[in-house]
């Protein structure tokens, strides 16, 4: 266990002077086996060298029986110090000579023939079997035996020089692997040192800075750049666990919907702590307000798009309604595969509040704006039952008079009531336009697009007479989907509007141009004036709430500003320009009042 306490310094001191030690006993070693081998090759060289130095000696021995020859031979032997035993057998396997290095007598050994040209080894001593030879004469055989040092002989004899060298080799090692150690852990002394200061004062701005331009100058680079991330995913959790802890109420959730965290702000809109909600899904918010269906759709718009987006009502703890405007989003990890939900909220309790408050001050405007009208109306009403009226109470008084004179036939009573008859049906015909226009029923149906504007311009027959309006209509038989009578409303305010303008032309002719076309599947209607336009000052505020140009005996200046919300509720659009034209070759220029609607 020390080792794995030490320092990378004594590690790699340890490791150092551990491969020295190893190479030079392993270096050792092959030089003993080396020489061992060696050993074993000389002897065979030597073997061969002595048969060749004694071959002439050896036939004068056999071949002449020269006693003499024995005793050179003797001599020449003694010069081979590792030749321990010579023996010269004849062909008959009789020996003839036999030397010893310690000129002691022994007994020969009988020659086994099937030994001659082998070698065989016992411990430290090898014998060798010769044929000996004179003149490409074979004469008999030449047993050698060489004596060669042994392993712990070799050991033995060295045993000095060895420790004294490896004690040597040891020292310098140890000096060596304590300077290259030394140098080798710097740098990373240096980095540790760095990274506990880092640790310790908390700073991620600082950066570690070397000039080593190998793997130590990588790992520095390395660790600035983890530095890098780090600071920024430092300043992206502080950033995060700010936005956590906003003024929207945010719960996160494992895959299976199990409330893992919810911020201040969640306690603080629903009046649940965590510890009421974690482990539970949020369901313990349902108020029951919302359908099943309503759900399925949450649920599939996020496993298809990983995020759905709406608005809920939901329970706070004591039991009140909250509405939420709700944000879902699924987080995935590389496999695309969900691992949280995070959920985050605003209370638009009072939003709700004011939007209800909103259409009901809107409708009632609706209201004012169609009161505001009723007079004209009336006088319209009035003015269109005039002529029906005259031609009633002609037909009547004609009818008693001529009874009274008793000239009454039955002819002339059978016209004067169908005349009557017509003219009561044009004024219950005028009643029913006007009832129609002030019904609270609102009711989304296909109209025809004519016919709702030909409603608008008889309301305002009377005025558009009077005023010596000259009415140019350019309309296609068009239908749509939506709300006739609100549209109506639509019409009159912008025909009013262009009436009251004209009525201060000085144009010696006033027109009102309404035109209708289908441009990318929308409904365009415009209305168009030669009352001189709108002033460049003012046309941007002229759909502003109660915004007039007007006396106050002519309007509030509710009328256009209405005419936008009905227009913007139907997912259409209302807008003004000024526009020049020509009529009748002369050019006016006048407001343009053009209304976009989807036709379905």
């Amino acid at each position: 266990m020390g080792y794995f306490k030490s320092s990378i310094k004594n590690k790699l001191t340890l490791i150092i002077l551990s491969v020295t030690t190893i190479t030079s006993a392993l270096g050792y070693i092959g030089f003993v086996f080396w020489y061992m081998n060696e050993q074993y090759k000389k002897t065979l060289e030597l073997s061969n060298t002595i048969g060749i130095v004694i071959s002439q000696d050896v036939g004068k021995l056999i071949l002449l029986d020269d006693v003499s020859a024995a005793a050179d031979i003797s001599t020449q032997l003694k010069s081979f110090k590792n030749l321990q035993k010579l023996v010269l057998y004849k062909k008959d396997g009789n020996a003839i000579l036999q030397y010893n290095i310690e000129d002691k007598g022994f007994e020969a050994e009988k020659i086994d023939f099937t030994k001659i040209d082998k070698i065989f080894k016992y411990d430290n001593i090898i014998k060798v079997y010769h044929k000996a030879m004179y003149q490409n004469k074979y004469l008999g055989v030449v047993h050698f035996e060489f004596k060669i040092d042994s392993l712990s002989e070799i050991i033995k004899k060295d045993l000095l020089m060895i420790l004294l060298i490896f004690m040597y080799v040891f020292g310098i090692s140890f000096f060596l692997a304590k300077f290259f150690a030394a140098r080798f852990t710097k740098p990373i002394l240096k980095l540790v040192n760095f990274l506990e200061r880092i640790d310790k004062t908390e700073s991620l701005k600082k950066r570690v800075v070397t000039n080593e331009q190998n793997e130590f100058g990588k790992l520095y680079n390395e660790v600035n750049r983890m530095l890098q991330r780090i600071e920024n995913s430092y300043y992206a959790l502080k950033l995060a666990s700010v936005a956590f802890e906003t003024q929207s109420g945010m719960i996160i959730t494992n895959k299976e919907k199990k409330i893992l965290q919810v911020n201040s702000a969640f306690t603080k809109l629903t009046g649940f702590t965590l510890e009421d909600v974690k482990g539970k899904t949020p369901s313990i918010l349902k108020s029951g307000l919302q359908n099943k269906e309503f759900y399925e759709n949450m649920y599939d718009s996020l496993n298809k798009y990983n995020f759905w987006i709406g608005e809920i009502t939901n329970l706070r703890k004591d039991g009140t309604i909250i509405n939420e405007h709700l944000l879902i989003q699924s987080i995935l990890n590389e496999n695309n595969e969900v691992i949280y939900y995070i959920a985050s909220f605003l209370d638009n309790t009072k939003q709700k509040e004011m939007e209800k408050q909103l259409q009901v001050n809107q409708q009632l405007l609706l209201q004012q704006s169609k009161l505001a009208a009723m007079g004209e109306m009336l006088e319209n009403i009035a003015h269109q039952w005039k002529q029906p009226l005259s031609t009633i109470t002609t037909l009547t008084s004609g009818i008693l008079l001529n009874k009274e004179y008793n000239i009454l036939d039955d002819n002339f009573l059978k016209e004067g009531l169908n005349n009557i008859t017509n003219s009561t049906k044009y004024m219950s015909k005028t009643i029913d336009d006007f009832r129609d226009f002030y019904s609270n029923k609102v009711e989304k149906k296909e109209f025809d697009i004519e016919d709702s504007i030909e409603k608008a311009l008889v309301l305002l027959s009377t005025k558009l007479i009077k005023k010596d309006i000259v009415i140019i209509k350019n309309l296609d038989n068009l239908k749509i989907l939506g709300y006739k009578n609100e549209l109506i409303q639509v019409y009159m305010n912008i025909l009013s509007n262009a009436i009251d303008s004209l009525d201060e032309s000085e144009n010696d002719i006033k027109i009102i141009q309404i035109s209708s076309k289908i441009e990318n599947n929308k409904l365009i209607l415009e209305f168009l004036d030669n009352a001189d336009g709108v002033k460049e000052e003012i046309i941007d505020k002229i759909f502003d709430s109660h915004f007039t140009t007007k006396s106050e005996k002519q309007g509030s200046g509710i009328g256009l500003y209405m005419s936008k919300i009905i227009i913007d509720k139907s997912h259409g659009e209302l807008k003004v320009s000024n526009k020049t034209f020509e009529y009748n070759s002369k050019t006016y220029k006048g407001a343009n009042f053009t209304i976009i609607l989807p036709i379905a």
